[in-house]
């Protein structure tokens, strides 16, 4: 029953009044959020300074704040390679530890543990860590039988006033914090709902303007200018000499009549252009990496192998650390409360966390492991999970009283 296309807003307005969706007929009687949104195109013009304060002041206009102009720009400026390589980085901080649900005990509930490592949970996971970058995320449950999350258009999501709009320019919407959404929406503000990559648009815009010119210097000034200086007045001649002028540019060798005296201006190394472009990009791409991931030393060239350790332990025990922490409070308070509507049995004090035993190195892991055999009873197989061992039994140990006449019985034969 999508209806997200070819419709107009006072259709959708009275679809949502008069009828029900039978899928979501459980959180409420009421249709999903995501089937009312009015596709529309995004504005992927080019961005520049005006453009961003002029997004700024709608989303941050008290009576009528809007999403979509400050949205469509940073999707825009998503095209970047090294913002997309920090993001990717940052993100990888969280997603690749492990995870599990653990009961008031403090002890691993691995079939519900089991349960949350879907495709489904991860797509989750990762929405969650965008609200990090674009400032919110709004995901809605539009497939309860398969566990199917569908992220809100941002530009359609109105953090101020809670509402998603149905057409991201219009006035006319849902307020997705309705108790009837209760049972299929999540959401996720960050601190400053602008997000991160707000912080970083003017270098954005900038790294992509330097870009730009200096593509358009390479073209004008790749290949020298060549000029032609003859007494020659003929019309028929000049014609000549020009024709051969065209020719020397591509081939670099051309016959001219005497009295003619060819200069070549070779201003593509005028004013050093590789230092006045290069130094603007490389500035603009650290100042990139210190708001991504706190450092420039991840990614870039020229770095030495302590300074760039420490700069991954920025990373993954500060702001790595940061990030999955806002994962597990939003599992924890929002996701499964809603899990346990839809049957999957979670019971009072499950709680979803991340294995922080992953700081260590299996090396390190094991020799602690190692010693607390030495005065504990250790679960075997806990032992075979946590460091992939096929344990099949207990070793029978021999006592060294039984070792050692049996050695020197074997050396005096």
């Amino acid at each position: 029953m999508r209806i997200t296309e070819n419709i107009t807003k006072e259709f959708l307005w009275g679809a949502f009044k008069k009828t029900t969706s039978p899928l979501m007929a459980a959180a409420g009687n009421s249709k999903g959020i995501i089937t009312q949104l009015i596709s529309e195109f995004a504005d992927r013009s080019r961005s520049d300074i005006k453009k961003w304060r002029a997004a700024l002041s709608a989303f941050e206009d008290p009576d009528d704040p809007k999403s979509v102009l400050l949205q469509d720009l940073l999707r825009n400026l998503m095209s970047d390679g090294h913002l997309m390589a920090q993001i990717q980085i940052r993100k990888a901080a969280t997603l690749s530890n492990r995870f599990m649900v653990i009961d008031k005990n403090g002890q691993e509930v691995e079939e519900k543990t089991e349960l949350l490592q879907t495709e489904w949970f991860f797509d989750i996971m990762e929405h969650l860590l965008d609200s990090r970058f674009f400032g919110y995320s709004v995901l809605e449950l539009t497939d309860p039988a398969n566990m199917k999350w569908e992220l809100i258009p941002r530009r359609n999501v109105v953090p101020a006033t809670n509402m998603v709009l149905f057409e991201a320019s219009g006035d006319q919407g849902i307020n997705f914090t309705d108790p009837m959404f209760a049972r299929t929406i999540i959401y996720r503000y960050d601190m400053d709902p602008k997000g991160a990559l707000n912080d970083i648009v003017p270098q954005l815009i900038w790294k992509r303007n330097a870009q730009q010119v200096w593509a358009d210097f390479s073209e004008r000034f790749g290949i020298p200018l060549v000029s032609a200086e003859t007494s020659i007045t003929d019309a028929k001649e000049l014609k000549r000499i020009e024709t051969m002028m065209r020719q020397l540019g591509r081939a670099a060798q051309a016959v001219l009549p005497e009295g003619a005296k060819i200069t070549i201006h070779d201003a593509a190394t005028k004013g050093d252009p590789h230092k006045v472009f290069l130094e603007q990009i490389t500035i603009t791409n650290n100042e990139i990496g210190k708001r991504i991931v706190g450092g420039t030393m991840l990614t870039d060239d020229g770095s030495s192998l302590s300074q760039s350790e420490v700069h991954e332990r920025t990373l993954d025990e500060k702001i790595g650390e940061s990030d999955r922490r806002m994962i597990e409070f939003t599992v924890n308070g929002k996701l499964i409360p809603i899990l346990n509507t839809w049957g999957f049995g979670f019971k009072e004090g499950d709680r979803f966390v991340f294995d922080r035993s992953e700081d260590l190195t299996m090396a390190e892991h094991w020799d602690i492991v190692s010693d607390a055999l030495t005065h504990y009873e250790i679960d075997a197989e806990w032992v075979s999970r946590r460091f992939n061992i096929p344990i099949v039994g207990k070793k029978e140990t021999t006592s060294a009283a039984s070792i050692i006449p049996t050695a020197l019985s074997k050396n005096f034969r």
